[in-house]
């Protein structure tokens, strides 16, 4: 169902998707997991967007759990204190135990997400609102049983995997394994609808007419191929960890062992080179959960002292918002670093280049302090309604791949020399203060012989205008320009423009609105 159609049905608050901050919430899930795995990853995407998806970008979570699954009584019981945990964060997620990548993935993306798919309960508290559904989750396992049975010389556990893995798999779409568009298609024509449908499909050949790609997907789904989980997590060069012999609950002792731990994480980036961009504190608790901080930069640094206060800065806010009990282990860890680029300076830009590392500094600081939300930078979007024309994002993050941003070029003066400024006789250019909601004024307006009849309405600029009490002449005027929404956002909006100046020689940014003809100011020019 279209959008337009959706909220002419009922009254909804449309909130557009933000790619940006859905990446770097998912990126923290990741690193809050290793509570559960030491191995935690984004799957791992390809130049091509996969059937089924609508973008490029990364939404599964990937654990390896070999072995841990005994340390919570099973397999089993891990998933049910793993989906509590996400429930607890007010999350739904489809959960699948397979002995390979591609066969959880499958089952997860295709399998679980289908109403007749079973869905288990993880959490036994009656207390939790309805409205939060409960995680559902698949173990593929292997019958043990039948192990028993099959003498060596006939069969491994490899084999029975395959069995199971192509019993749990082979009515899922040809799409659950992570195919392009064009091989779903070419598949799709010969008949090859399901996954279980490829058997009949001789092997030789079907690499050169649909692509090795599509063989080695079912490898991987079939755990043929490997395939590694690329973890979010720090080299052990970029791991600290402290262990205290008495649990403390005094702040300026665990201040003072966090500075030891930037200063030798500072040495350690210095000598190979490298500079941090986000950085993992992690503070273990006597009687309570760990409590984790995370830092994201703006641009890579070694800087002992830059990321000292930048740690103590959150660490002694997080105190202040968090009553904790004693810390009985302190770690950090740089999971996200970058080469430290050094660009030889032009000329004449030497103050400019001292400005640019001031500024990132300042940049750090604040997000550090604030919060990353509250430090936000506008990248123009192609729109044709003024207040969607443009998408605040924050200053430290990461691409759509979940790798770091190439922050060289964000303060380069080069690119800002570049930057298109219309002189201030274009009659193009946009006003450098935009009201965040346009403020209604009440228009005056001389009939005159010159009018030009449009519909039911007037194409011409008032003669003057009443704003907030006060009574504006309009002496000059530039318009109108016409600007409509698409058609995809829902009600029409169609809006005539005029650049206007008053007595007091400003100019103004009104418009008037063609479906009320209601007349708004949005913007004033400097």
């Amino acid at each position: 169902m279209r959008l337009s159609e959706a909220t002419a049905l009922v009254e909804a608050e449309v909130i557009e998707q933000d790619t940006h901050e859905e990446l770097e919430a998912l990126c923290h899930l990741a690193e809050q997991m290793q509570l559960f795995s030491p191995i935690v990853g984004l799957e791992q995407l390809e130049r091509k967007t996969w059937a089924g998806r609508n973008s490029l970008q990364p939404e599964c979570l990937l654990l390896d759990i070999t072995g841990i699954g005994q340390l919570f009584g099973s397999e089993e019981e891990l998933v049910q204190q793993f989906g509590a945990w996400l429930r607890e964060r007010h999350l739904f997620g489809c959960i699948t135990v397979a002995g390979s990548i591609g066969a959880a993935w499958a089952i997860a993306n295709y399998g679980l997400r289908r109403e007749s798919a079973l869905q288990c309960n993880l959490s036994d508290d009656e207390e939790q609102p309805e409205s939060l559904p409960a995680c559902r989750y698949q173990i593929v396992e292997v019958d043990e049983r039948e192990l028993e049975k099959t003498p060596e010389t006939q069969s491994t556990e490899a084999g029975w995997y395959d069995r199971a893995a192509k019993a749990a798999i082979a009515d899922l779409p040809i799409a659950a394994l992570r195919l392009a568009s064009d091989t779903v298609h070419s598949l799709q024509r010969l008949g090859i609808h399901r996954i279980g449908q490829l058997q009949t499909l001789p092997r030789q050949g079907m690499g050169t007419r649909l692509g090795e790609q599509l063989l080695l997907r079912w490898d991987q789904a079939l755990d043929r191929k490997e395939e590694p989980v690329v973890t979010l997590h720090s080299l052990p060069d970029w791991c600290l960890e402290d262990s205290l012999e008495y649990p403390t609950e005094h702040q300026e002792a665990i201040a003072e062992l966090l500075r030891r731990q930037g200063e030798v994480l500072a040495e350690r980036l210095q000598k190979r080179g490298q500079g941090a961009l986000r950085i993992l504190c992690r503070l273990d608790l006597v009687d309570a959960q760990p409590l984790l901080m995370q830092l994201g930069l703006f641009r890579p640094t070694n800087d002992a002292e830059h990321l000292e206060e930048l740690l103590v800065g959150q660490l002694e806010q997080v105190l202040q918002e968090n009553s904790i009990s004693a810390v009985w282990r302190l770690s950090l860890q740089a999971t996200l670093t970058a080469d430290m680029i050094w660009r030889q300076a032009d000329l004449f830009e030497g103050d400019q280049t001292a400005n640019r590392n001031q500024m990132a500094k300042l940049i750090d600081t604040l997000s550090s302090r604030l919060g990353r939300k509250q430090v936000m930078v506008g990248n123009v979007r192609r729109e044709s309604q003024p207040e969607l024309a443009y998408q605040l994002q924050p200053m430290t993050g990461r691409k759509q791949g979940g790798e770091q941003q190439d922050t060289v070029k964000k303060l380069s003066s080069r690119l800002a020399r570049r930057r298109a400024e219309p002189s201030t006789e274009d009659p193009l250019r946009r006003p450098t203060h935009l009201y965040k909601k346009p403020q209604s004024i009440e228009v005056s307006i001389e009939p005159t012989n010159e009018f030009i009849e449009d519909g039911a309405h007037l194409a011409t600029a008032p003669d003057s205008f009443l704003f907030q009490g006060k009574t504006y002449l309009v002496t000059t005027s530039c318009g109108p320009e016409r600007l409509e929404s698409g058609w995809w956002r829902g009600p029409s909006v169609r809006r005539d423009y005029y650049r206007i100046e008053v007595q007091d020689g400003s100019w103004w940014w009104i418009y008037r609105d063609l479906n009320t003809a209601t007349w708004f100011l949005h913007g004033i020019f400097d």
